[in-house]
């Protein structure tokens, strides 16, 4: 293909076509003329130039227009008047049509293009594809010519071939005895020459079409052909690639490959051939670069695929697994056979058992009858091993659920004893966790030891299913196996191992007492996916049991840092919390001296008195109130309550921190919304949420003036059954802080802090169904919001 984008035909007219481009169309347009130098009808190169145009018009921002000509160049050898009646035609034809670009296949078009550059594109850019660089060696390429050079892969099909014939004694090359057919006969010597496991190989080059033909009539049985491009025999006459591709393919008695997509399907087997869509892919991008300004170099890229017949393989009986990795397998047709085996398969099956089912009717009802009695127990086993698959892949298998199972399989199956045994982490004993034993038999022990059926754990513990019966006698080693089953009663046992990912964790057994009884493979194959669905059960057990000890463990650790959070928050408000005890103290001090000194003179009036003692009361209850708080807020213990007051928690935590507030010089703006819902919760967690906050709050104004410190507490009612707790404070670090990370574990902007606190807090917000979160004030500072779900 050769697509011309360009000046015009001479450097005269120039001018002349920039000015027509111009009125004709819009500067954005991109203007593209392609040749081909081959027959159109040729389907590879169909595909190379709707690759070409697909990738440039995906990669080019402008509109594009492309223009064709097919030229059919391989059709003439020598330089003459055709040629240049060609370029006078192009000339005449393009010479007010504005061009960008000249992309050109095949090393003909190359020639031509690098011929006339000068006459018909002076200064345009070429872009080439499909050109055998040996081929074009004597070319000089300026900077403004690049392409995709062509990949001639002999040594790859060889190796291909090698892989579907791995007793291939020889090779057969066959090309033509035109220029190109001889490049190419040159390219096979110098790389089948470089084998790393050489081979004797014939070529078939010069020679007519008939004595090619009669050679490959001819050849050995443990050879291959490689098929090289057949353009001219040595008696001149020229020939279409397909054409001589089926004639040598009929021909032929070995397999044939081919290099080329272009004889492909044509009776050649396939190899590692030149795919012309890909060397129009990378043209096209090579074309797009170049449209931009860029001047890159021709690439040398590999544009082969692995591509095969399945025709062909099935023709000469070639394994299409041995086909090597990412290979294309095309014409996969099946045969008759395959594609009616089903309906054959299915007739054949039905007449057997149609006549099966005679034969049974005829010879005895009563074994009909037996048949029928076997296919409903198996029918309803199967319906039992649906029931407990859908029960256990919807809901939790609880052990009613497996206790029935395990009773309807031992009526089923007509054994004494079913037992769902696991295995106990030191891998010493098996615990029974189910079992199922029919009325008057003996039941087996709940824990029992591996040690008591040295031969059957043995056989167990490796994965393998443990038989015995009549037919499968213990082996003589199993003497304690023997005695064991013995004290049991056991005559006939199978036990199948409970494996989950590839580690013993328990085993499944049945056992017959009254009788011995055999144990089909079909009926061990039934209990097998049966132990499969109890050896999940037990896993997702044992998981569920993990996940259980690692949240409370998570939980009790969770506590533990929550109380000692709130001990070390006591801690640091100790100072004022004791001030805040001393008050009523130091009042009931004052109350009682007063009385003791009315008392000392005799002249205590009861008014007097009793008002003094009611101070002394109520001052007690105050500390003792003030105790008490602490005592909650320090001890373990939860207690979740129903009817909780958001506002009663808030204030029993103001009233604690009130005379640290007025240390610090904090202001408390109060609000309370009016009918506020009560609360379901722990109120010892409930009131750390408020107390972190509080604290928190009167942290963040430590920066602020005295005067300016403040701290808003509102409760209110944000939505229908929703209570809200905010706190706002006029700190100076609203606007700093990153409220998404804040509540992060170990995320502190205080100095020595854990981070932990607010953690905690969102934590236990959401363990009551609510959350905690934080926005920046307008003016300063920041407000923190707590939502609790409220009692319906």
């Amino acid at each position: 293909m050769l697509a011309l984008l360009g000046a015009g035909t001479s450097a005269a007219l120039a001018a002349e076509r920039a000015s027509v481009a111009t009125a004709e169309a819009p500067p954005t347009v991109r203007r593209i003329l392609m040749i081909q130098v081959s027959p159109r009808a040729a389907p590879a190169l169909l595909a190379q130039e709707q690759a070409f145009v697909n990738t440039l018009k995906a990669m080019v921002p402008e509109s594009v227009t492309f223009h064709s000509e097919y030229l059919e160049l391989t059709m003439f050898d020598q330089e003459g008047s055709f040629e240049d009646e060609l370029v006078t035609y192009l000339g005449a034809k393009y010479a007010h049509t504005a061009l960008d670009l000249v992309a050109v296949s095949a090393s003909n078009g190359l020639r031509f293009a690098l011929r006339h550059r000068a006459r018909l594109f002076p200064g345009v850019p070429i872009v080439f594809n499909s050109v055998d660089q040996q081929a074009a060696a004597e070319l000089v390429l300026d900077q403004d010519v690049s392409g995709v050079w062509l990949s001639i892969d002999w040594a790859g099909t060889l190796e291909a071939a090698r892989r579907l014939q791995p007793d291939i004694e020889r090779v057969f090359v066959v090309t033509g005895a035109s220029a190109v057919d001889k490049v190419w006969a040159a390219a096979a010597r110098a790389q089948l020459g470089r084998l790393d496991q050489p081979m004797p190989v014939s070529y078939l080059e010069n020679l007519s079409i008939d004595a090619v033909v009669e050679r490959l009539a001819t050849a050995p049985s443990r050879s291959v052909v490689l098929l090289g491009p057949f353009q001219a025999d040595a008696a001149g006459r020229r020939f279409f690639g397909p054409d001589t591709a089926a004639r040598f393919s009929a021909a032929s008695r070995v397999p044939v490959y081919a290099l080329t997509e272009t004889i492909f399907g044509h009776g050649v087997v396939g190899g590692h051939l030149v795919s012309y869509e890909r060397q129009g892919q990378r043209a096209a991008e090579l074309a797009a670069r170049m449209l931009r300004g860029e001047r890159p170099p021709p690439v040398d890229q590999d544009t082969n695929v692995f591509k095969f017949d399945a025709r062909q393989l099935r023709r000469w009986g070639l394994d299409a697994g041995r086909l090597p990795a990412g290979s294309t397998l095309l014409f996969d047709e099946p045969s008759l056979w395959q594609a009616n085996r089903r309906y054959v398969v299915s007739a054949v099956v039905l007449l057997a058992l149609q006549t099966w089912l005679i034969i049974v009717l005829l010879a005895n009802r009563s074994q009909r009858l037996r048949a029928q009695q076997a296919l409903a127990g198996q029918l309803r086993f199967e319906r039992l091993m649906s029931d407990v698959l859908a029960s256990h892949a919807t809901l939790p298998t609880t052990d009613a659920h497996v206790d029935h199972a395990l009773a309807l399989i031992g009526a089923d199956l007509d054994v004494d004893r079913i037992v769902l045994a696991e295995q106990d982490r030191k891998g010493r004993r098996i615990e029974v966790t189910h079992a199922w034993t029919r009325d008057g038999i003996q039941a087996l022990p709940l824990s029992l030891g591996w040690r008591m059926f040295p031969w059957v754990s043995a056989r167990v513990g490796a994965g393998h299913v443990a038989v015995v019966s009549s037919e499968r006698p213990l082996p003589p080693e199993a003497e304690e196996d023997r005695r064991q089953m013995a004290a049991h009663g056991t005559q006939s046992l199978l036990a199948i191992p409970l494996i989950v990912e590839g580690a013993l964790i328990g085993v499944l057994s049945c056992a017959a007492v009254r009788v011995e009884r055999e144990w089909p493979d079909a009926l061990i194959e039934r209990l097998r996916l049966l132990a499969e669905v109890f050896a999940s059960m037990l896993a997702r057990r044992r998981a569920e049991a993990v996940a259980r000890e690692s949240e409370e463990r998570l939980d009790q650790q969770r506590q533990e840092l929550a109380h000692a959070l709130r001990v070390n928050t006591l801690g640091e408000l100790a100072a004022s919390l004791a001030h805040e005890i001393n008050q009523p103290l130091s009042a009931i001090l004052m109350n009682a001296r007063v009385v003791r000194t009315l008392l000392a003179r005799g002249s205590a009036e009861p008014a007097a008195m009793r008002e003094a003692l009611n101070d002394i009361a109520d001052d007690a209850r105050r500390a003792a109130d003030i105790i008490d708080r602490l005592r909650a807020l320090s001890r373990k213990e939860h207690a979740p309550q129903h009817g909780l007051s958001l506002d009663a928690l808030v204030d029993g935590v103001v009233d604690l921190l009130h005379e640290d507030f007025v240390r610090r010089g904090i202001a408390i703006r109060r609000t309370a919304g009016p009918g506020l819902s009560p609360l379901s919760g722990d109120p010892i967690q409930l009131e750390q949420i408020v107390l972190n906050l509080l604290v928190n709050a009167a942290e963040a104004l430590d920066g602020v003036a005295r005067g300016n410190r403040e701290i808003s507490i509102v409760t209110s009612h944000p939505a229908p059954k929703v209570v809200e707790l905010a706190v706002r404070d006029t700190g100076v670090g609203g606007k700093s802080v990153d409220v998404e990370r804040m509540f992060e574990r170990f995320v502190t902007t205080k100095p020595g802090g854990l981070g932990m606190g607010l953690a905690i807090s969102r934590s236990i917000a959401e363990a009551h169904g609510g959350r905690i979160y934080a926005k920046a004030n307008t003016d300063r500072g920041l407000t923190v919001f707590v939502e609790l779900p409220a009692e319906a």
